[in-house]
């Protein structure tokens, strides 16, 4: 192996000699991947070429999903070349899913077919899944609020068709909240799901019995721990 791959930063020399393929390929990858966005203009590519926007961060979305043993994510966390290159990849992937949510939640609007254009969505069956999951281990919902909803609320759209469950969606961003209150009324599901403007705070005046924050809403400690003293208060 050249200097791409050596065990600074491993602990566990055992853990270094066990991994050592898998670091290397996801380290390989990573790289790649900084190299085709480090100095690129996301928002003029997702104007120009968004086609191929999708196909230089679905290498990303593949590393993501990855089925990877726990002690190989914590190795990988601590590995310092993939530390120093996480700011810049999260940063990204945040604008980029930011664009693709708007891109496709204006698509939407314009076809006749909404659900149908939904399933064409390539993560459309992960977020079926990961709902699935979410629903058979919580099987009590009622209301459930979704923090960091965006312009297009595909978890509230899957969790009110298909398990009949009533959704209220947060988001700070008043562009998303108009977004996805003309996606919901375009599905029509605007009697089972509310769209809000506010962040966590906000669910002190809604009544709702569960609650999920969305992967990429931020600042997670401040919203976890508002959330804590939101959900104590409302039961002593």
């Amino acid at each position: 192996m050249n200097n791409l791959l050596s065990a600074e930063g491993v602990n566990d020399p055992f853990l270094f000699q066990k991994y050592e393929l898998q670091l290397y390929d996801i380290r390989s990858h990573m790289l790649h991947f900084y190299g085709s966005i480090k100095d690129l203009d996301l928002s003029t590519m997702a104007e120009s070429n968004l086609p191929g926007l999708y196909e230089i961060f679905s290498e990303l979305d593949d590393l993501g999903h990855l089925d990877v043993a726990e002690d190989l994510c914590q190795t990988l966390l601590r590995d310092p070349l993939i530390r120093s290159l996480l700011p810049v990849v999260y940063t990204s992937y945040t604008h980029f899913f930011s664009l693709h949510e708007t891109h496709l939640a204006r698509k939407i609007l314009d076809c006749e077919e909404p659900w149908e254009m939904l399933k064409s969505f390539p993560l459309y069956s992960r977020y079926e899944d990961m709902i699935k999951t979410h629903v058979q281990n919580s099987p009590k919902i009622e209301v459930l609020a979704f923090i960091g909803c965006g312009p297009l609320p595909v978890t509230l759209l899957i969790l009110s068709k298909l398990y009949g469950i009533r959704c209220i969606g947060v988001d700070k961003d008043p562009e998303a909240v108009a977004l996805a209150k003309s996606c919901v009324k375009h599905f029509g599901l605007e009697k089972e799901i509310n769209i809000v403007e506010g962040d966590e705070n906000i669910l002190t005046e809604l009544d709702w019995d569960s609650v999920l924050v969305a992967g990429l809403a931020e600042p997670k400690q401040r919203i976890f721990k508002n959330l804590h003293s939101i959900i104590i208060n409302r039961n002593p």
